[in-house]
């Protein structure tokens, strides 16, 4: 039902927004094609992330384009994804809309149902869950700064344990309490969020 209710509203956007749809459509995906041939992509580790899923579109150290897969647990023993967003650059969306004389809510629901069918579904199975869509496309500004996956076997415990007692409120028995994967996980998710000036004391 819900995938039915999806491709309706899609479908609604796509006929009220544009007329000659089919070539604008396919100079969105293709111009969207290319922003993604020329990044990396960087999959933080879920458990970094609050057990959520992440796809980074990376070029010189900046988020180009990002997808992100939430999981919820509430009224469950386990969690289960129950959302999708893709979230691009605003200055994009504003080139595309004056290039192709078209509304923002059409290039939107273009862009969705490319990802949605071509990446989401491909992660989806390399990450072992095929349930795994896009349900809307955001726009967003400012310039983040990608994943670092940093070689935490490389920091003594000491040394991580002093640079989280700095930068969170978490108490230094707390974080001595903390078995190695645990430490090393919620390291690494400060070091990254702080890059992004989330979360500064």
């Amino acid at each position: 039902m819900k995938d039915l209710i999806k491709r309706i509203l899609r479908e609604e956007v796509s006929r009220k927004f544009t007329k000659g749809s089919s070539n604008a459509q396919s100079l969105i995906i293709k111009h969207m094609e290319k922003i993604i041939s020329n990044t990396s992509r960087v999959l933080p580790p879920p458990e970094d992330v609050y057990g959520n899923y992440i796809e980074e579109w990376c070029k010189g150290g900046n988020i180009v384009m990002e997808a992100k897969y939430f999981f919820s647990d509430e009224d469950s023993d386990e969690e289960k994804f129950f959302a999708g967003d893709l979230y691009v650059d605003e200055n994009e969306i504003e080139f595309l809309s004056k290039m192709l004389q078209v509304r923002k809510p059409f290039i939107l629901n273009v862009i969705t149902e490319w990802y949605d069918e071509k990446y989401a579904t491909k992660f989806g199975q390399e990450m072992g869950h095929p349930e795994f869509e896009i349900d809307e496309t955001i726009t967003r500004d400012g310039i983040s700064k990608c994943y670092q996956m940093i070689d935490v076997d490389s920091i003594s415990r000491e040394v991580m344990i002093d640079y989280l007692d700095k930068e969170t409120l978490s108490r230094r028995n707390e974080l001595e309490g903390l078995p190695d994967n645990k430490l090393k996980s919620k390291y690494r998710s400060v070091y990254n969020s702080r890059l992004n000036g989330i979360g500064n004391r």
